[in-house]
């Protein structure tokens, strides 16, 4: 995985940085004038020759000729100092997947480690205002994800995208944020724990310059990168009109598969992941089937969960079938195994300590595999 790079061209760096056009047109223009100096050098006349600019768009990149060289070295040096790197979208160590879309970013800033083009990824979405059970799901998802040496892609949002990408990095796999602002402005402000641990453990990317602020217009236009990095896109939670259904249908113009875990009818965040299942997306049950649809097959032994679930004791057995990812009392536990409180207990207590079971609350537990 390629880390940062601060020695690249300011004139790419000025190219990259062009919010008005599309990254698709950076790259005709680029082909058309083969060095991105020679375009910021060239006669603005020259760009009334070029049919696939509009004349908006040549007025404004006449404009951006006029930023002075200075300054642009002053946005160089402030990338170095932040350890900020960019990756052209013709270089190798720029992802694979992301160049096979029909409009990728032309350059890609980014803080940590870029994702790695030989290791498979999965976007995994959802609501920001997700549900308790959203977030486990998301978050148990991502870890057995990670544990099949997968990578997780989101967009470093509140509710579903947090919660997957730190299940991501509990696994100790490696997950990457896609931004839709500047890539030093961490958004949501609350994620800065989430964001200082992607530095370190993760990455962090954006197509937008440092500093930019995040407008809502350009959030959009990044779940096309999240779907882009992915094999496929998971949709956990989302309402009937979400912006987790743009990244699906990014990744179904992209010829991406797309999943969604079931919700019960009568909420309001299932509504969107139920309409995608209508649809015809693949229907998430369990993390096994789903990494066997994605042809991925754990080695014996890679999987110390699924062990340890093997070797559970009878009682064990039927308290852990009692369980799931909404909380369960431990009174509704107590009826629904019928053993003695004592019981219970030292096997929840097993549970506990085998990682299969966690307790949520006071006396409240849930599964923690899928």
């Amino acid at each position: 995985m390629r880390t940062e790079s601060p020695n690249f061209d300011k004139y790419e760096y000025w190219l990259a940085s062009l919010s008005f056009l599309s990254g698709r047109k950076k790259i005709c223009l680029k082909s058309v004038f083969q060095k991105a100096e020679l375009l910021y050098q060239t006669d603005k006349t020259c760009f009334d020759r070029i049919s696939f600019l509009t004349e908006k768009e040549r007025e404004r990149l006449g404009d951006a000729q006029k930023q002075p060289e200075e300054k642009l070295q002053e946005q160089i040096e402030y990338c170095m100092e932040q350890k900020i790197g960019l990756v052209i979208w013709e270089e190798e160590e720029y992802p694979a997947n992301l160049k096979q879309i029909y409009n990728p970013p032309y350059g890609l800033f980014y803080r940590g480690k870029l994702p790695d083009s030989g290791q498979k990824a999965v976007g995994v979405v959802g609501a920001r205002n997700c549900s308790y059970y959203g977030r486990m799901a998301a978050e148990q998802i991502a870890k057995g994800i990670a544990r099949a040496k997968m990578a997780v892609i989101s967009g470093m949002a509140a509710g579903i995208d947090s919660a997957a990408q730190k299940g991501a990095l509990c696994a100790g796999g490696y997950t990457c944020g896609v931004l839709g602002c500047g890539i030093d402005v961490c958004y949501p402000s609350g994620n800065k724990e989430l964001y200082e641990r992607l530095l370190a453990e993760g990455g962090i990317l954006s197509e937008y310059p440092p500093k930019t602020k995040p407008l809502a217009m350009y959030f959009p236009q990044r779940n096309r990168i999240i779907s882009g990095l992915s094999e496929c896109v998971l949709v956990v939670e989302a309402r009937e009109k979400s912006g987790s259904l743009i990244t699906a249908d990014f990744a179904l113009e992209q010829g991406k598969d797309v999943y969604a875990v079931p919700g019960r009818i009568s909420d309001s965040l299932s509504q969107g992941t139920n309409q995608l299942i209508r649809q015809g997306a693949g229907i998430f049950l369990n993390l096994e089937d789903f990494l066997n649809e994605l042809h991925i097959f754990t080695k014996t032994g890679e999987n110390s969960s699924l062990k340890q679930k093997n070797s559970l004791e009878n009682l064990e057995r039927l308290v852990y079938s009692c369980l799931g990812l909404t909380p369960r009392s431990l009174e509704h536990l107590l009826a629904e195994t019928g053993c003695s409180l004592g019981a219970l207990m030292e096997s929840l207590e097993t549970l506990q300590a085998k990682g299969c079971v966690s307790e949520v609350y006071k006396n409240y537990y849930i599964r923690c595999e899928f």
